[in-house]
């Protein structure tokens, strides 16, 4: 076909080449936006209490929400907490440690949550992703490993008098050295005390973070029941003897606020 370029284009041409070029740039254009204009942005939304715990694995929390993704997928890489005493400034550095069911299960008459350990997931994008966190402490374990001498007194109590009876057990427990020293020194390490708290929470995502902030207070009551546990870590072995279940540790659920 012979073009002639000398014959003046009709508005028609010019419209349809202009539409092909269109046609053609706008698939980079807009990937381009996409890739390197349009930004992702994470948010955090919470629900439900905030779960405080006090056992074991020492001071600790947790919580849910429902993560966010505008614009494009984000991969959540990460998820800690600081949390503050306000009453004196001590601080609690933690980290995530698993995921929880929201979904409880029955099991033997009793109702139980699955867990799952804490992972990177992904937030598609314009959705939400529920997530239900527990913390952990970054030293992992520091009240456990202080456990083991009143578990060696439990033992040589027991095995010294095999016709025991669980009270008497429990009064020559109280009285030995390892009880009253592991007592003091889990009684130092307790976090829960009456007042108010900050949660800073960080949540690291692709190549940035957020951080969303709130407050609860706990109660002079709610301080010592979490507190009550350290007795029942030191008795533990003496309950699983004589009663063949490890007693119950108490947890206190707040509400709490947002913090802007």
């Amino acid at each position: 076909m012979k073009l002639d370029f000398s014959t003046p284009m009709t508005s028609y041409e010019f419209l349809a080449i202009l539409i092909s070029a269109i046609a053609l740039v706008f698939p980079i254009i807009k990937w381009a936006w996409n890739k390197w204009v349009r930004k992702t942005k994470v948010t955090f939304l919470p629900s439900g209490l905030v779960s405080i715990f006090f056992n074991k694995s020492g001071s600790y929390f947790s919580f849910g929400g429902v993560y966010s993704a505008k614009n494009k997928m984000a991969t959540v890489k990460s998820i800690s907490a600081i949390i503050t005493r306000k009453s004196d400034k001590a601080v609690l550095e933690l980290r995530w440690s698993s995921f929880s069911s929201p979904i409880y299960r029955k099991i033997a008459g009793a109702y139980e949550t699955s867990f799952e350990t804490a992972h990177p997931f992904k937030v598609d994008a314009d959705n939400l992703a529920p997530v239900f966190v527990e913390f952990e402490v970054k030293e992992q374990d520091v009240v456990g490993k202080l456990l083991t001498p009143v578990y060696f007194a439990t033992s040589a109590i027991l095995n010294s008098s095999p016709t025991i009876s669980l009270f008497d057990a429990d009064q020559h427990l109280r009285c030995t050295p390892a009880y009253k020293d592991t007592f003091t020194k889990i009684n130092d390490l307790f976090f829960w005390k009456p007042g108010k708290y900050q949660i800073a929470l960080k949540t690291d995502y692709n190549s940035n973070s957020i951080k969303n902030l709130y407050e609860f207070e706990l109660s002079e009551d709610e301080s010592k029941q979490l507190r009550e546990n350290i007795d029942s870590l030191l008795t533990a072995n003496l309950a699983l003897h004589f009663t063949g279940t490890m007693p119950n540790m108490n947890v206190v659920r707040k509400d709490f606020v947002e913090v802007k």
